[in-house]
């Protein structure tokens, strides 16, 4: 701490940034202001104003690592509930996180600072460019930014079916500079604070009537299509997560079957979706399973997710698998190895380099991830409908959910099990990551959880109201979803805003290194 005091010298700069920190956490979605997303970062952008660089460098990392902090607070409880680890060594992994996820905010703010970008529209562009490049274009553990903030808030994120959530957090971005750099005009009376203002309204406004025009031209789309619409059922049961062996599953099973039961007696419906739950369950691998699901499953469709072992029998040294059973009457049964697994929540990453990471995580599980990605038909008549499985946080991954889209998927199914954090804003968080495949794609999501944001999202991002699902209880729905086929820019040409920020990146970097050092 004595590092960041020494480099931020005046108690302004500090209440700038715990006031970025406070509209931070209101934008997203653990704070329930999303739309604070469009000026959260004014205030530690103007702290900048005639700073040395270190100094905005270490302005932007507390900023950001704060930021993370009151935002991600849910992430504790959640990895010492699966991993079976006391919060005294969960929460300096989780510190460790946000200060690792606040670098690329430090860096462009200390490239802000070195090449004096707060003061022009020129400037402004640029730094937004760079924020972009790092925070998209970079993997993270966590893929969650200001963009996330507008999930429920359709017409303001419907460029995500252009260049995706990087467009959108562009856009976001640039907003909040150009108005800082109105405020940091007016106060040094240096140039009319109006043209950023006016830019930065006419942004907003751009985005939004494009945003009504999109809506608008995706609904007329999906209502003159010719697919065939399709009646979900998600069943919801609310197992606690410390049910967690086959004991548990046989002596509680009654809580599921009994919802499954209700639901596929229902005429209409034509798929049953079952989420993920935290005991271990199979059709094919556990011949009691195979009973208790065709017994209440009324030869309907049935989606569920489930263990799969390698050996004869469930065992930690062989591993196992995350995956999803697709059951039909009349058909084999398809199924799906999730890919991307969960560090710490599947997997103990760098076991084999720190063995000792056993000790400190000793309930971390072994799943083994998949190799490929596998669409599940349904066969509905004359139709065939294909589904894109994505269990649990797959679904915030854009690339992975793409391979499936070009694959020729129909509907996107996302099963989830986010009961291990409890009534917290992982709950809101984790939907919000998710929903915005469903504009990136033009295609319909379905998200069913254990116990938490269960719901349909339509091809214009929406929530379908009668899909939802109260968290935190036992539940169901049954949605008639219709689907179209509908073909985004992004989902055509997936790289075109990444190269063009790249492009852009590297000419900014060059020129405005050479002029620095003509300068000097």
């Amino acid at each position: 701490m004595s590092l960041f005091i020494n480099n931020i010298n005046s108690l302004k700069d500090l209440l700038l940034v715990f006031l970025t920190v406070a509209l931070f956490y209101l934008a997203f979605p653990s704070g329930g202001y999303g739309f604070t997303a469009w000026f959260a970062l004014i205030a530690v952008i103007i702290s900048f104003y005639q700073k040395t660089p270190r100094q905005a460098f270490m302005l932007g990392l507390l900023a950001g690592t704060l930021g993370w902090m009151v935002s991600i607070w849910w992430v504790v409880g959640g990895l010492a509930n699966i991993t079976g680890s006391p919060f005294n060594v969960v929460i300096p992994f989780v510190f460790i996180f946000c200060l690792f996820s606040a670098l690329p905010y430090a860096l462009v703010s200390w490239l802000h600072s070195r090449y004096t970008w707060g003061t022009s529209i020129a400037g402004t562009f640029k730094s937004s460019i760079l924020i972009t490049v790092l925070i998209n274009f970079i993997p993270h553990l966590l893929p969650g930014n200001l963009a996330h903030a507008l999930y429920l808030h359709t017409e303001q994120i419907q460029l995500a079916a252009i260049g995706g959530v990087a467009l959108i957090f562009f856009v976001i971005h640039w907003v909040n500079f150009l108005l800082a750099a109105a405020f940091i005009t007016y106060r040094a009376k240096q140039q009319t604070p109006w043209r950023f203002i006016a830019l930065a309204l006419m942004l907003l406004g751009g985005n939004y009537l494009y945003g009504l025009y999109a809506i608008g031209n995706v609904s007329e789309q999906v209502e003159s299509s010719q697919q065939p619409s399709l009646t979900i059922a998600m069943v919801q049961p609310n197992f606690p997560v410390n049910w967690r062996s086959r004991d548990d599953w046989l002596q509680h099973y009654h809580q599921l079957t009994d919802l499954l039961n209700k639901v596929s007696h229902n005429e209409q419906t034509q798929l049953v979706v079952l989420p993920e739950i935290p005991v271990p369950i199979s059709y094919q691998k556990f011949s009691s399973d195979h009973a208790i699901f065709d017994q209440a499953r009324n030869n309907k469709a049935m989606l569920l997710t489930s263990i799969d072992f390698t050996g004869e029998h469930l065992s930690e040294q062989q591993g196992y698998y995350n995956g999803i059973e697709f059951v039909q009457t009349k058909d084999p049964v398809q199924q799906y190895h999730k890919q991307f697994l969960l560090p710490f929540g599947e997997y103990l990453p760098f076991e084999d380099q720190l063995p000792f990471l056993r000790q400190l995580f000793p309930h971390a599980p072994k799943y083994k991830a998949g190799s490929s990605t596998k669409l599940l038909s349904l066969t509905l008549e004359n139709h065939h409908i294909k589904i894109m499985p994505l269990i649990c946080y797959e679904a915030v991954f854009t690339q992975l959910v793409a391979k499936g889209v070009n694959q020729g998927s129909d509907i996107l199914i996302n099963t989830v099990d986010d009961a291990w954090f409890g009534d917290t804003a992982g709950l809101q968080i984790h939907f919000a990551l998710a929903l915005f495949r469903s504009i990136e794609f033009r295609q319909p999501l379905v998200r069913v959880t254990n116990s938490g944001y269960s719901a349909i999202v339509d091809a214009t991002g929406t929530v379908i109201e009668n899909s939802k699902i109260t968290p935190q209880q036992t539940g169901t729905s049954i949605t008639t979803v219709h689907l179209a086929k509908i073909n985004s820019i992004y989902q055509k040409y997936p790289y075109w805003f990444m190269i063009f920020c790249l492009i852009i990146t590297s000419y900014i970097l060059i020129t405005d290194e050479k002029r620095l050092s003509d300068v000097k």
